[in-house]
């Protein structure tokens, strides 16, 4: 099956195209979000508001808790289930989202590995803080050599997962995966959404500002009064980062709207760098008032 599948970078309108499209075909958007999907996490994850809520549905956001971790196999297998449900309604699904690793898990099935576990996370996120990837890469090797040779010593969600495999299973990651994957049950119909690289900036640098009028101090310091570790991969987030620095005295508060929109900007730049990999991508222009209407006949073709 065609599965309707919106990507592109930081910013660019995907949420806006995703409910237009949604309410033209009847559609229920699955976001690939690997931050949207914590809950509490509102403002500086660019969660679809309570209004764009109500013109579409919307499935797989706020349903983790942010000291908790989610892998791309269980948001994989989770958006088989949504899919099904959806096509048994009636309704199209669209995959609309711009993690790059989460998407490909979808449509490029991954072997079947044990969940992450928190405390074990929590201990590498610790070494990695003190010690650096260079000395977790080195442990990999010496648990692991044949994936840590694959993935290289600058890959540090790669290294980490096989740390943490080792670590749950006492075997290397690298013989699991030796396993046939099981084939993907559908295609996807690729369409990207992205501008011109100086307003892409632009649009970046205005949402983050909008983002601390909006309360976005205020939403970090609540988590961290509530109990959310800031070394969780949830405040570990562009943005969450950066304000929990200032709030506990390492950046002042410029500084850290400073830091924010660069790194921002660079993750946009890597995610178009990702998207832009992948064979028979078409891009449209999110401002072009007919990009619904020719996105909606690339997808029917």
């Amino acid at each position: 099956m065609k599965m309707l599948t919106i990507v592109g970078p930081t910013a660019a309108g995907k949420t806006e195209v995703s409910i237009s499209i949604a309410k033209t075909i009847s559609g229920e958007i699955i976001s690939a979000d690997s931050r949207q999907i914590f809950r509490f996490l509102n403002i500086g994850t660019a969660k679809p508001t309570g209004r764009e809520q109500n013109e579409a549905q919307f499935h797989l956001i706020d349903f983790v808790h942010p000291n908790d971790c989610y892998s791309c196999g269980q948001f994989a297998r989770a958006a088989e289930a949504k899919i099904q449900e959806i096509l048994m309604n009636e309704h199209v699904p669209i995959v609309c989202g711009g993690t790059g690793l989460y998407i490909r898990a979808l449509f490029n099935p991954l072997h079947r590995l044990p969940e992450s576990d928190n405390k074990i996370r929590k201990v590498l996120f610790k070494e990695l803080t003190k010690y650096g990837i260079d000395y977790l890469y080195r442990k990999l090797l010496s648990v692991d050599r044949k994936w840590a040779k694959r993935i290289g010593p600058k890959d540090k969600q790669r290294i980490m997962r096989g740390l943490e495999v080792y670590k749950m299973t006492g075997k290397p990651l690298s013989r699991l995966i030796e396993k046939k994957r099981k084939k993907p049950k559908y295609h996807p119909c690729y369409v990207g959404l992205n501008l011109p690289r100086k307003e892409l900036y632009q649009r970046i640098n205005k949402r983050f500002d909008d983002m601390i009028k909006l309360g976005l101090v205020k939403e970090v310091k609540s988590l961290l009064e509530n109990g959310i570790d800031p070394e969780s991969i949830a405040l570990r987030t562009i943005g969450y980062k950066e304000i929990t620095a200032h709030l506990t005295g390492a950046l002042t508060l410029d500084e850290a709207i400073e830091k924010a929109k660069r790194r921002t900007r660079n993750f946009a730049k890597r995610q178009i760098t990702w998207f832009n990999k992948i064979p028979a991508m078409h891009w449209y222009n999110p401002n072009d008032q007919n990009t619904v209407k020719h996105i909606i006949a690339r997808w029917k073709k």
